[in-house]
């Protein structure tokens, strides 16, 4: 009995222990998972290992946009009645959810950067028969295995020469590299990484022909081929062959030494320490190991501090690291190598920028959001780092010396200071770039206008054509937008308008005349630059016109014209401004005036009276009468006209005939007369009816008239 349970407790033992991952995995939805990769593959019941107090699906990861097929094998009776993968930021899918066969579901998907994932996860909505969903969670793990490519030959090195090695590959990124200097019997050597590479710097310590085995180890872990999680890698071999080296060679703690040609002024370094280096005694460096080096400079050791040597050094020529070695000599007697450049101090002379479809300036301004290019003119700049206070910038590598260095800069749009300081070598300099504020004429659609009862646009269609207006224009106020100046990065600063107001009347006579210049309008608070414009000239946003008209509007007759014309003003700006041309004619459908007139030969037919009607002699009418104007041609009358007033009949006939009727009359009465306006005088055919006061009887008339027109 007790080996029963022995056999029992061992068999638990060995379920729990890892080696049986496949048990783990199982629910009541599905009995295995697969993911395929190309042509690997991958599952549940091989590759579903515990990582970190969770249980991960292991896959090699091959490239950054990898594209992945799930596959899930429910359970028999899983009550499963539809199944969604649900979407994530880390990956599209290409295929959705498909059941296959009657025997699994499957998906497609396809990370957009797998290598920047980290443990991704797939997460599946399972629809059940009886209506209810719940979410099932698959954590995967995809490892990325570092392939460091090999050397094909042995490398030559002196004995005590560093060198540094760059080795290409795949999955670099995933490779652990420490710090710190490492130390072998014969090696001493230092790893580092980059994007491409796998740096190495080597430093030999014995020659003859040896190799250099280097552990290797993962960041993040991956599958070995017995399916168990490790972060060791197979150790990389590097083979050398290790020359003896006559020379030692001496280290400087400086890279760039300056060149002061005038006072040849000593500078302090550090160097490494040798024991055969004596204190105080003077060494030349020359750019030749044998004799007849020209002389580079003088090195004079003067202290010791723990594994340096202090010493003063004074050059007298130009040297760059990539001219060769330099030798330390004892008199004609080289001793040590060593090497660093030595460059004039840097020293900035003249700067001048580039803007894209321009010539180079030496004007210093620049404007919020552009992009420029400086050219930096001056003396030893090859080893001169440049920063542009506030600016992003990026040195030409290509256009390089050390009299002109040429710099791409991006101008933020919201930096918050006037002028851009230039730092050398983090240094101020006093070297600076002055920020000015965009000044570009803007269109028009920052201006509304309002003769009436709403705001429009100057740059609506509306106003391509002349504008007719029945109603009396009491104001005409000129309404400004400051926020639709600066939109985002577009910037157009302050905007300079001259306006001009012309009144005409309907014979087009010029009644008033006056222009507004220099009216400012400054962007609005939405502007990024806001904080910066000098808003001490700027307009309100409301500009009355009657305020500067010394004939108003509110005074115009029928068919005057208002004219109003937008013009940037051409001295605020380099580059051709706007301009709009408003014309607004005052519309009527009718005129009303009182007329006097003087009938003739009017045939007068009194209703108590028999017959047609008596011809009358000159009479007078005074009328309150109506004109009507002609829809189709603007300010011209129609040839009628209707009102009513008084009549006196025979006014002017002075004949003492007893058939001679003189009386005054109420009349209602039209005329009809030629339609030249022109005409001075005219002579119109009334017809109307009326009531005679005197004789107290109703009344026809319908004859000529006669009319004069001053």
């Amino acid at each position: 009995m007790k080996r029963f349970f022995l056999i029992i407790a061992l068999i638990y033992t060995f379920i729990n222990s890892g080696f049986c991952q496949s048990s783990y995995f199982g629910d009541r939805f599905f009995k295995s998972i697969s993911l395929r990769t190309d042509t690997l593959s991958y599952n549940t019941d091989s590759h579903y290992i515990k990582y970190q107090d969770a249980y991960h699906l292991f896959f090699k990861g091959i490239s950054s946009s990898q594209v992945v097929e799930v596959r899930l094998f429910p359970v028999h009776n899983a009550n499963i009645k539809n199944l969604n993968l649900l979407p994530s930021r880390d990956f599209e899918i290409i295929d959705s959810v498909a059941y296959v066969n009657d025997s699994h579901y499957r998906a497609k998907i396809e990370y957009h950067n797998l290598f920047e994932t980290q443990l991704p996860v797939l997460i599946f909505e399972v629809n059940k028969s009886e209506g209810k969903a719940v979410n099932y969670e698959l954590k995967l793990f995809p490892y990325f295995k570092p392939e460091v490519r090999k050397l094909s030959e042995p490398i030559e090195l002196f004995a005590g020469e560093e060198k540094t090695i760059n080795l290409g590959g795949r999955h670099l990124f995933n490779v652990a590299t420490p710090n710190e200097w490492q130390e072998t019997d014969g090696f001493e050597y230092s790893l580092s990484r980059s994007s491409d590479f796998l740096s190495i710097d080597i430093r030999p310590k014995r020659t003859g022909s040896k190799t250099l085995e280097i552990p290797l180890k993962t960041k993040r872990p991956v599958l070995s081929d017995t399916l168990t999680l490790s972060h060791t890698l197979p150790p990389l071999h590097l083979p050398f062959h290790i020359k003896p080296s006559r020379l030692q060679f001496i280290n400087t703690d400086k890279e760039t030494i300056f060149h002061d040609p005038v006072s040849m002024r000593s500078e302090e370094i550090q160097i490494d320490y040798h024991p055969d280096i004596r204190m105080n005694r003077t060494y030349r460096i020359e750019n030749q190991q044998e004799r007849g080096g020209q002389l580079i400079a003088e090195i004079t050791p003067k202290s010791v501090v723990g594994n340096r040597i202090i010493c003063d050094i004074r050059t007298y020529f130009l040297h760059r690291v990539s001219n060769g070695y330099l030798y330390i000599k004892d008199g004609a007697r080289t001793l040590y190598m060593t090497n660093f450049n030595i460059v004039y101090r840097p020293e900035i002379t003249n700067i001048e920028i580039l803007r894209e479809g321009r010539d180079w300036t030496s004007n210093l301004s620049v404007f919020p959001g552009e992009n420029i290019e400086v050219k930096i003119e001056g003396s030893g700049l090859y080893h001169t780092h440049i920063d542009f206070d506030g600016c992003i910038s990026r040195r030409d590598s290509i256009r390089l010396s050390d009299q002109v260095v040429f710099y791409n800069l991006k101008i933020p749009a919201d930096l918050p200071r006037r002028k851009i300081v230039l730092f050398m070598n983090n240094s101020i300099t006093q070297h600076e770039l002055l920020v000015r504020e965009h000044q570009k004429p803007a269109p028009f659609n920052f201006i509304s206008i309002n003769y009436g009862t709403e705001n429009i646009s100057i740059t609506q269609p509306h106003f391509n054509q002349p504008v007719l207006y029945s109603e009396t224009v009491k104001d005409i106020n000129i309404i400004f937008h400051p926020d639709s100046i600066d939109i985002g990065d577009d910037f157009k600063g302050k905007q300079y308008i001259n306006i001009e107001v012309r009144l005409l009347d309907n014979n087009n006579r010029l009644l008033d005349i006056q222009t507004i210049n220099n009216v400012v309008v400054c962007p609005g608070s939405n502007s990024l630059r806001y904080a910066f414009y000098d808003a001490s000239d700027c307009n309100a946003p409301i500009l009355n016109l009657n305020d500067y008209l010394i004939r108003k509007t509110y005074h115009l007759d029928a068919f005057s014209q208002i004219i109003i014309t937008f013009k940037h003003n051409e001295n605020r700006y380099s580059s051709v401004g706007h301009n709009r041309k408003i014309t607004i004619i005052l519309e009527r459908k009718s005129k009303f005036d009182i007329q006097v007139s003087f009938p003739a030969g009017l045939l007068v037919k009194e209703f108590k009276e028999a017959g047609i009607g008596n011809l009358s002699g000159i009479s007078t009418s005074v009328l309150a009468e109506f004109s009507f104007y002609d829809s189709k041609q603007l300010g011209r009358l129609r040839p009628y006209r209707i009102g009513a007033g008084f009549i006196a009949l025979n006014a002017f006939n002075f004949n003492e005939s007893a058939n001679i009727t003189r009386d005054i009359g109420l009349v209602v009465m039209g005329a009809i007369e030629p339609v030249n306006k022109n005409a001075k005088f005219s002579v119109p055919i009334y017809l109307g009816a009326g009531y005679l006061l005197k004789n107290n009887d109703a009344f026809a008339i319908f004859g000529p008239g006669i009319r004069f027109q001053f």
